[in-house]
């Protein structure tokens, strides 16, 4: 499948607003959808450091889970959903001895993003183990403030390319979505900020 037809999926996250230095809470929340897909999953992302092996700069990623039902079902299917007794999903190794829990995601810092600045490649790219038995996913997300000022991602989901470096799919990605993303919808009776 080539770049032009791979299918790509929705990628949000914004800054948790109730965090607080030292506290246990996630950083960002968000959502996400399997790439050809509509129905997006929520997420929560925590921080955390590591070393770059090539230049030992200590670097941010982060490591989160979706949840377990898609929010966009009807509520009686989201209680069947979480009810019903599905088999055990497997972990899934992946390159650089990295291992994904079922509906786990992790997001590094990308290192080829200063390779080709004029190419506006994701500040973080990672994986999705969506854990349904489909593939892994793939991620790439760029760093941006909403309009209020706060951090957020944005970006989108594909499903790895066969025979292309981490560096190509990025391209092919940067090249659909540019890290543009549409605002959530509001709700009624929420303030922008989905505040009640």
């Amino acid at each position: 499948m080539d770049q032009q037809t791979q299918p790509h999926g929705n990628y949000v996250a914004f800054i948790n607003r109730d965090k607080q230095p030292g506290d246990t809470k996630p950083i960002f929340e968000g959502r996400l959808a399997k790439p050809g897909t509509e129905n997006e999953q929520k997420f929560a992302l925590w921080a955390f450091s590591y070393t770059d092996k090539k230049s030992g700069e200590v670097l941010t990623g982060f490591n989160g889970q979706t949840g377990a039902i898609n929010t966009a079902a009807a509520p009686m299917d989201q209680i069947a959903g979480l009810l019903s007794k599905t088999p055990a999903a497997d972990v899934v190794a992946m390159p650089a001895n990295l291992k994904l829990a079922p509906r786990q995601m992790v997001l590094f810092a990308n290192p080829s993003k200063s390779d080709a600045p004029e190419k506006k490649r994701p500040d973080l790219y990672g994986y999705w183990n969506p854990g349904d038995g489909s593939p892994v996913v793939s991620i790439s997300t760029w760093m941006s403030k909403d309009r209020y000022e706060h951090a957020m991602l944005s970006g989108s989901t594909q499903y790895p390319l066969p025979g292309k470096s981490l560096a190509e799919q990025q391209d092919a990605a940067s090249k659909i979505t540019k890290g543009k993303v549409p605002p959530p919808p509001r709700a009624a009776g929420r303030s922008s900020d989905g505040r009640a």
